[in-house]
């Protein structure tokens, strides 16, 4: 994986610094937004551990796909569950600062696609999950969780699929249409890959919920 930095261009590292920078300023507006503090120490704790979470279970690939994407376990649950005790805003600078460590952990492999498709499947797809804070409010836990959990999954889903439809449809097989192949391509991991954060939501999201709150 490192041997990879050698060959990472220079716009690559550009667009790092422009993300952590994107991830600082979303993190000084919610901190203060409408006078309160969005982000204690406590949080920002429960956050930096959730990130390790979804990262360790991102190095445990179950299946790869050849053109990036793969199937973990669960690795985006972390995030949804942080995303759904602490709100939207705070889910979804969570997911931002996520998507720009993931592309630093795969050593910016699909840098040579450009600017555009590297942040629809980075930051702006994980950070899609953080979508999930906006049913921590409802009365009933698990059938909020589990409606953020696939609205945030959905969220992800878009992002990638605009990137396979407009970057990556010219590798679509000869006679398929690019839309078709993008849609085909990203629902065969991400909907395995939902369908495990769903079926684990339902089980025990729950009790999961319960514990992060006891320390939000």
């Amino acid at each position: 994986m490192f041997s990879k930095f050698a060959k990472f261009p220079a716009w690559g590292w550009a667009l790092v610094g422009v993300l952590l920078v994107l991830g600082v300023a979303v993190y000084a507006w919610t901190r203060s937004q409408k006078g309160r503090k969005l982000w204690t120490t406590r949080m920002m704790s429960v956050g930096a551990i959730c990130m390790a979470l979804s990262s360790v279970l991102s190095l445990v690939r179950l299946f790869r796909m050849p053109m990036g994407g793969s199937i973990t376990p669960a690795s985006m649950l972390p995030l949804l569950l942080f995303a759904y005790v602490y709100g939207a805003g705070p889910g979804v600078s969570l997911g931002l600062l996520y998507g720009v460590m993931q592309f630093i952990l795969d050593g910016g492999e699909f840098a040579w696609a450009g600017l555009i498709p590297n942040l629809l499947d980075y930051p702006l797809a994980f950070g899609m999950l953080g979508l999930c804070g906006l049913f921590g409010a409802m009365r009933d836990t698990r059938k909020g969780l589990l409606i953020g959990v696939i609205v945030g999954c959905a969220g992800r889903f878009l992002c990638s699929f605009l990137s396979g439809w407009v970057f990556y449809g010219e590798y679509a097989p000869e006679g398929m249409s690019p839309i078709l192949y993008a849609a085909a391509y990203n629902g065969a991991y991400m909907g395995v890959e939902c369908a495990i954060c769903i079926a684990i939501a339902a089980l025990i999201g729950v009790r999961l919920v319960r514990e992060l709150k006891k320390v939000a």
